[in-house]
């Protein structure tokens, strides 16, 4: 009896994940069947965008949201995107380049943060928000697969990975929030004039903070996908990379960036840490905030990039 018992309960079990897994991939098709037709919106839209496109573009730009709001591609190329993406680091970027096509010409400008780098607790999570490309694009996936961001259950079950952005696309598949084939990626700040005065005293408090510690430890995982990137670009001559740190309003501590520059030297990359561009020019007009540049500022910073690197012809 308890034999005849046992086996009822593993034939059970085994007709229950199998019907559980024949719907997760019914609903995973389907979600897939909605997502890739969502162009619009950071929650996969922009993603899609960019994989588009990616290999049809001159000028790629790579970062967080500084990369987003600071890059006008549009003064630098006319055919150029920027996949700038709020709150990733440099293993969201670093997956992305990888899927680049090798043989193809192409200006790819990174931008890095030294807050990733000497970041004790950055462990990469940031890939997992390319999630819902797993077991859809072969470079994603395996990238995936080789971190432990996503769970067991995830990897089994691919539908999971549709949660927390659900919503979003379903919100851009219905009302998209801009015309993509006019969108080059880039998300200039706009400051009207009632923000101006908090601005200022959010730009004023940060000059008042002197706070520096001289405990700076590299991050081993940063600096792996760093070297991805570098990896790649070896196995890609006819791209130029280009690698920069866009500004900031007031830098509170220099160690940092000296050693992340000292880091690219070794590492052979072409690198220019622009975070005290405008130390000495106080135009609180160039910014939204201690960190991020207005669209005034974003004008003047591309403009100074397009003069910076003229040799390698941005403006194509």
């Amino acid at each position: 009896m308890n034999s005849d018992i046992t086996k009822k309960i593993i034939q059970i079990i085994v007709l229950t994940l199998v019907i559980s897994y024949g719907l997760d991939k019914l609903v995973f098709f389907s979600l897939n069947k909605v997502s890739d037709k969502v162009m619009t919106g950071q929650a996969i839209g922009k993603l899609n965008h960019f994989l588009s496109l990616k290999d049809s573009t001159n000028l790629l730009v790579f970062g967080n949201s500084r990369a987003n709001r600071h890059i006008d591609v549009a003064m630098l190329s006319k055919n150029g995107f920027n996949m700038g993406i709020d709150g990733i680091g440099v293993a969201y970027n670093s997956t992305l380049i990888n899927t680049l096509n090798k043989d193809l010409k192409q200006i790819v400008l990174v931008h890095i943060d030294t807050k990733n780098f000497f970041d004790n607790d950055y462990t990469g999570s940031d890939v997992n928000a390319l999630k819902t490309k797993f077991h859809r694009n072969p470079i994603i996936t395996k990238v995936l697969d080789s971190t432990s961001q996503l769970s067991t259950l995830q990897k089994f079950y691919y539908s999971m990975n549709y949660n927390g952005t659900s919503i979003g696309i379903l919100k851009n598949y219905f009302r998209p929030n801009y015309n993509f084939k006019s969108y080059n990626g880039y998300d200039g700040l706009v400051v009207t004039s009632s923000q101006e005065k908090i601005r200022d005293i959010v730009l004023a408090k940060s000059i008042s903070n002197k706070e520096c510690t001289d405990n700076h430890q590299i991050n081993t995982t940063a600096l792996n996908y760093l070297k991805s990137i570098k990896s790649f670009s070896e196995k890609a001559p006819n791209k130029t990379f280009i690698f920069i740190t866009s500004p900031i309003y007031h830098d509170t501590c220099e160690i940092d960036n000296k050693m992340l520059n000292e880091i690219m030297q070794e590492l052979n990359l072409t690198y220019t840490d622009f975070t005290n561009l405008y130390k000495d020019n106080k135009d609180n007009s160039y910014w939204k905030d201690a960190t991020h540049m207005s669209n005034k500022g974003a004008e003047a910073f591309s403009n100074h990039l397009l003069q910076k690197y003229k040799s390698f012809q941005l403006k194509q």
